[in-house]
């Protein structure tokens, strides 16, 4: 196959530019997709021009001006004509090469919004797709068809990828064969990949590009659960046995409160999926209203009476693994079973205590953080790894886990994700959801409001102080480790309260991420005490330990956060038989920003917050910014939830019936997902 340099006929430095963005083989070239599209079938005149709506015109320079502001740019004007004589004007700022280049009387191609302002139509910043002083040329190049706009990367701008996959575009044919099963091709109506690659880069029409983009998220989806769903072809298939229910029964005599009904269903699956004969692959979700450690305790109770088998509790942070083992030591302690706390922080003489009683079956279950995912942690006998917050963790950890021991894999949230997230990033899993409110939650009473609203708050919330009552403010956090002007503005809105608030006897105090865990430790227990009546914070709160007589969140900046994570600060509070309430502050003036918040007035569903947040925000708002980089998913695919289980299910049906080495184009596309490299050969 001819290099790159030779197929492009460019030059070293393109070719560097281009290898950087991951395009080294004519092949990568071809994938390299459009960003959007012109659809220039339709050239409107101005008459045709609606507000704010894009639109293609074909037009006529009459007249060209030049003017420097006040502030010295400068400012370029064309008077523009179409060919019923209709008037309009584009406007663009520091762009002085558009005098020399752009001729008077050139017939110019602008797409972008226009706005009608003073009595006539005004571009702003216009695109400037063609410009020719002979108007048959320029027609014949790009009139009448769909035009692909590619991103820019670098030097290299879109119309060089534009120009060279045109010139190229002939070439797919000797390039590719096609590498999906046929009969998928034929059940699913898909477009051939030679057919795909040539409507997803100049379509013939609308419908066809519609059909090419359908392939290639098929074609994603598809390879992509292939390479998550390959571990059941390592799980051994045993004989079913039969699950022993009083187990569970004589545990839940230990609890001083009666489990929902959505808990004790989800448990029954749990076992149920335990005693299959298949290795369990479970996604459990909840609404942040649960406690979720105790469907984790009760599925490891049973796992170790039964089975007498290891299990590791898998956590994000040390600050959970702790709250996690302290919750779970109440009841396995009087059960003479042995827990034991493995961090990145355990000293290490300690830890290797810890990891010889793990080899040599002396500690029952194992609360760990990601941190020590390592080699050397060997068990004797793991049978079930509970991953809590598995938003946190990548594939890659997941995949490591699963292909050293194979064990049972229950995973948590208590962010609820939209259905169809789920199944597109959790492939292998069976989900289940826990959608019912305990019965002593209150609904938590959500206001958006304005900042002078905020401060004339403080009445009532020195009101509900003397009542004994608490008070969370939480400033934004933009990134996952806290910058200085994160801790910056909490500090600032710190002495902002305390001056509020000046003389009335009530104690502030400040939290943020860059305290020590000893310094957090004792804010908390100061505030759980009512020693500290107000606390402002970053995010951090967000993984504290309930404080039932906090009452009122208060979300300061709050259009910086999407609604799944408002929804987790917001049921900080609601944790007693008080009425309970969370006011979103904001300062921005944007209708979209403002509609959104208003979404949490509405809804107390995290589920259906979830999904809005899926539509308006993407998909990293919901799963969090450590998998952004690894799901490179259109949104309209994840929306799709038909192609989702259509996908997942072929997938499953190749990997279930060994079918991979039937199809060795597939096999090859699947093995070349680097990190599942070993486990495919």
């Amino acid at each position: 196959m001819q290099n790159l340099k030779q197929f492009l006929k460019t030059t070293d430095r393109y070719v560097n530019i281009l290898s950087e963005n991951g395009i080294k083989t004519p092949r990568d070239f071809f994938f390299n997709f459009p960003r959007t599209y012109e659809d220039r079938t339709e050239i409107k005149t101005i008459q045709d021009l609606q507000e704010w709506v894009k639109a293609v015109v074909k037009v006529k320079i009459v007249e060209k001006t030049f003017t420097q502001t006040k502030t010295w740019k400068k400012l370029i004007e064309f008077k523009l004509e179409d060919e019923k004589q209709n008037i309009a004007y584009a406007n663009f700022m520091n762009m002085a090469h558009l005098l020399r280049n752009v001729k008077k009387w050139d017939y110019v191609l602008l797409s972008w919004k226009a706005k009608w302002s003073y009595g006539k139509w005004v571009f702003w910043f216009p695109e400037i797709l063609w410009s020719a002083g002979d108007f048959e040329q320029w027609n014949n190049n790009l009139v009448g068809k769909i035009v692909p706009i590619y991103s820019d990367m670098l030097w290299i701008k879109w119309a060089w990828f534009q120009k060279k996959m045109s010139e190229n575009i002939s070439k797919i044919d000797e390039l590719f064969e096609e590498y999906l099963p046929s009969y998928l091709i034929k059940k699913y109506k898909l477009l051939d990949i030679k057919q795909a690659l040539k409507n997803i880069h100049f379509p013939q029409n609308l419908s066809l590009l519609k059909q090419a983009k359908y392939r290639f998220n098929f074609e994603q989806l598809f390879i992509w659960q292939l390479v998550s769903n390959f571990n059941f072809n390592l799980q051994k298939i045993q004989e079913p046995t039969t699950p022993d229910r009083e187990i569970v029964k004589d545990f839940l005599k230990l609890l001083p409160f009666e489990l929902t009904n959505a808990q004790k269903k989800a448990i029954k699956k749990i076992i149920d999926d335990i005693h299959s004969g298949k290795v369990m692959r479970r996604l459990l979700q909840w609404d942040v209203w649960s406690w979720k450690t105790i469907v984790a305790t009760i599925v490891s109770y049973y796992m170790i009476k039964k089975f007498w088998k290891q299990i590791a509790f898998l956590a994000p942070t040390e600050v959970l693994a702790k709250q996690h083992i302290k919750n779970i030591a109440k009841f396995f302690l009087p059960l003479w079973l042995k827990l034991e706390l493995l961090t990145g922080s355990t000293k290490a003489k300690e830890k290797d205590r810890i990891k010889q009683d793990l080899r040599e079956w002396n500690v029952d279950l194992v609360v760990w953080t990601h941190a020590i995912i390592q080699d050397d942690v060997i068990f004797k006998n793991l049978w079930l790894i509970i991953v809590d917050e598995q938003h946190k963790f990548w594939v890659k950890q997941r995949v490591k886990l699963a292909s050293q021991w194979n064990p049972h894999m229950l995973q948590m949230t208590a962010t609820p994700i939209p259905r169809s997230l789920a199944l597109s990033y959790f492939w292998e899993f069976e989900n289940t959801i826990i959608d019912e409110l305990p019965p002593w939650r209150q609904t938590i009473y959500t206001k958006v409001i304005s900042e002078s609203e905020y401060e004339n708050l403080f009445p009532f919330l020195i009101n509900k102080i003397q009542q004994g009552q608490q008070v969370y403010i939480v400033t934004p956090l933009i990134e996952e480790s806290e910058k200085m002007e994160d801790v910056q503005s909490a500090f600032e809105e710190y002495e902002n309260v305390k001056k509020l608030l000046w003389n009335n006897g009530i104690d502030v105090w400040l939290m943020h991420g860059r305290l020590k865990a000893d310094e957090k430790e004792k804010v908390m227990k100061d505030f759980k005490e009512w020693k500290i009546q107000i606390l402002v914070s970053t995010t951090v709160i967000e993984v504290w330990v309930d404080v039932p007589q906090a009452t009122i969140m208060i979300i300061k900046n709050a259009e910086r956060f999407g609604l799944s994570a408002l929804h987790q600060l917001r049921w900080r509070v609601g944790r007693n038989d008080l009425k309970s309430y969370c006011f979103l502050v904001t300062k921005s003036k944007s209708w979209e920003s403002y509609r959104r918040l208003k979404y949490m007035e509405k809804y107390a569903d995290g589920f259906k917050l979830a999904e809005i947040d899926l539509q308006t925000r993407g998909a990293g708002t919901i799963l969090g910014t450590a998998q952004s980089g690894e799901m490179d998913l259109p949104e309209e695919a994840l929306k799709d939830i038909q192609l989702l289980e259509n996908t997942r299910n072929e997938a499953r049906y190749i990997l279930e019936n060994n079918l991979l080495d039937k199809y060795p184009k597939l096999k090859k596309l699947v093995s070349e997902k680097s990190w599942l490299t070993n486990l495919i050969g």
